[in-house]
């Protein structure tokens, strides 16, 4: 990609991401950006956790929300959002009232 910045590469994650039969580009996409280096934030971090709820892959979003924490941006309110969303899609209820109550600790 030409003038390769986290913007653009954020445009085409979430695009993949939104787009729900996407998901598995939208993960892979995300590697890639991992790969590459790229420093990644929040949005970055929210397309790639929502993509695997798209996928039904709860395990790799635990381990994207395990780089989401040490990066800085686990207590995000669009990440914990998305992390929500897609405990609920994969039927762990529990583990998202969770990260709810620990959305509401947080503030």
């Amino acid at each position: 990609m030409a003038n390769e910045d986290l913007v653009s590469w954020n445009a085409i994650l979430s695009g993949y991401s939104q787009e729900g039969n996407h998901g598995l580009e939208a993960i892979f996409f995300f590697i890639e950006m991992v790969g590459q280096g790229m420093g990644l934030d929040h949005i970055s971090f929210t397309s790639a956790v929502s993509a695997c709820g798209h996928e039904m892959n709860l395990e790799l979003g635990k381990q994207i929300h395990g780089l989401t924490i040490k990066s800085g941006y686990g207590s995000h309110v669009s990440v914990c959002n998305v992390l929500i969303s897609t405990h609920s899609k994969c039927e762990v209820t529990e583990d998202a009232k969770l990260v709810f109550q620990c959305m509401m600790i947080a503030t």
